[in-house]
């Protein structure tokens, strides 16, 4: 093999790895940017289950008293039936 294909060997595998952890660095930067979001959504569902059950979503999520409509909220929020 020459000293030429080697070089271009070398060179491609480089880029590669490169390409592989700019992708990375991508992905986990729009997992972190995109994440709040999710949390928001949640919040606001959490409030209106809150304002059903004639609480405050700080009475729903710290009082202990409300544990099982909590438990109701947080499934219905996340799209499973408890």
């Amino acid at each position: 093999m020459s000293a030429i294909s080697q070089d271009l060997q070398k060179t491609a595998g480089r880029r590669t790895l490169l390409f592989a952890i700019a992708v990375a660095i991508l992905g986990i930067s729009a997992y972190i940017y995109f994440e709040p979001s999710l949390f928001g959504s949640q919040d606001t569902c959490i409030a209106a289950h809150a304002l059903d059950y004639g609480v405050t979503p700080q009475q729903l999520t710290r009082d202990a008293s409300y544990q099982s409509e909590l438990v109701a909220a947080l499934s219905s929020c996340s799209g499973m039936t408890p």
